[in-house]
């Protein structure tokens, strides 16, 4: 396997690790604030926060792990198809062609 596809793997499995850790923080952070609303009142609720609140605050740090997350799996799948370009380019060679006088 190349390096370079080792790093971006690597990259993925650190982006992912984050985006769960973010998600159960405010997971945990949305069920605290939903105990505070009767049960009848939360079935259509979707907690982000107020401005400057810690659910808010946990909110954007969760969808910034997720857009990491996307953003590191979209530079595995360029560089996986800068890979196979490399090897198809090397697979076909040049080709001489000539012609003989006889």
């Amino acid at each position: 396997m190349l390096v370079e596809l080792q790093t971006r793997r690597r990259a993925i499995a650190q982006a992912y690790r984050r985006y769960i850790l973010a998600d159960n923080a405010w997971n945990r952070s949305t069920q605290k604030a939903m105990s505070w609303f009767p049960d009848e009142r939360q079935a259509h609720v979707a907690i982000i926060g107020n401005p400057g609140s810690n659910v808010r605050r946990l909110y954007q740090q969760r969808e910034r792990a997720m857009l990491q997350l996307e953003t590191a799996r979209l530079k595995l799948e360029v560089a996986k198809s800068r890979l196979m370009k490399r090897h198809r380019q090397m697979a076909v060679g040049t080709l001489l062609i000539g012609y003989s006088q006889t």
